[in-house]
């Protein structure tokens, strides 16, 4: 072996002497490898899965612009389709509707010592109700095959952390809004029927007179469906303050502070949210959105507390899991 050789246990690389006088170009050097590197390196090299975390693990493929787009009008046809049949029968039963909703503003009113009639100012008043109330109900009926639809055309450009943070904050959503409309319903309306009603009294004296009310057909609707969904709205307060909390724009010891003003809020979001203008109505809605306040300063607290833990155990190198 000659000495320009250079020798390591893993490989020898070979360079031919150089010959000054000869225009041949010099060959590159050789290199030869040992048996076990070379058994390495002519073994088939792997593709790298996609771990699950990352986006082509979720979605098994990619898609074009235009396929997205005849994926989404897919979609949107079966919810239409879901919406249109649920209306249809909304529509069949939409009597039983508007019987079940004014069922409160009729209680109150038979309490307050009245007559339960209601009035139509118009001939087509009576359909378009109706049709309103079929609408809302065709939502309701068709909300979760719509929201199937949506979700299964969003889930697939998701990560897991995030499919699971969407499906907590939608259930928590719908659960709140659910949650105020009963409220509503429950100790809500007929109260504040039986209050507004009981003003229209008697006259006595030389020349008495009474007053009976004449409510529409239209506006009794409105007011119950305005109501449900404003004590809806309401009931998303802790809802808000947890998702501000989770991003870090409030803190549990700030909303603790801020607390001694949440009552005058609470009851001047009750005026906003409620569709009467009494201060009966008013105070039985801000006394559970105070509530709800309170309960939030004990999420975002949790929230807090987990963020805490999960910072302290990186700092001393122990794996976190995800959340």
């Amino acid at each position: 072996m000659s000495d320009d050789a250079v020798q390591s246990d893993k490989t020898i690389i070979t360079e031919p002497p150089t010959d000054m006088g000869s225009a041949r170009p010099t060959p590159a050097p050789t290199i030869v490898t040992s048996p076990s590197e070379a058994a390495t390196s002519s073994a088939p090299s792997e593709t790298p899965q996609a771990s699950p975390g990352t986006k082509e693990g979720l979605n098994g493929k990619r898609m074009s612009l235009l396929a997205h787009l005849a994926e989404l009008r897919s979609h949107l046809r079966n919810a239409a389709i879901a919406f249109v049949l649920a209306m249809i029968g909304s529509f069949v039963l939409v009597q039983r509707y508007f019987d079940w909703l004014t069922r409160p503003v009729r209680k109150g009113m038979k309490d307050a010592g009245h007559d339960v009639n209601f009035y139509a100012k118009s001939l087509t008043e009576p359909f378009w109700v109706y049709m309103k109330l079929a609408i809302i109900g065709g939502l309701i009926i068709a909300g979760p095959f719509v929201f199937w639809e949506i979700w299964k055309f969003v889930a697939p450009g998701l990560y897991r952390k995030e499919r699971r943070l969407t499906m907590l904050i939608t259930g928590a959503t719908v659960f709140c809004f659910a949650g105020g409309a009963v409220f509503a319903y429950a100790f809500l309306c007929e109260p504040a029927a039986y209050y507004l009603t009981r003003m229209l009294t008697s006259f006595s004296g030389d020349l008495p007179f009474r007053l009976d009310p004449m409510i529409m057909m239209d506006e009794v609707a409105n007011f119950q469906m305005l109501t449900l969904a404003g004590c809806g709205l309401a009931f998303e307060l802790p809802v808000v303050l947890s998702i501000f909390g989770w991003i870090g724009l409030i803190s549990s010891r700030g909303m603790f502070k801020f607390n001694r003003y949440a009552i005058v809020l609470a009851v001047i979001l009750g005026g906003v949210l409620t569709p009467s203008t009494d201060p009966f109505t008013q105070c039985l809605l801000a006394g559970p959105i105070f509530g709800l306040y309170n309960v939030s300063i004990l999420v975002v607290w949790l929230i807090e507390r987990a963020r805490r833990r999960r910072d302290e155990a990186l700092d001393r190198g122990e794996p976190v899991a995800s959340a």
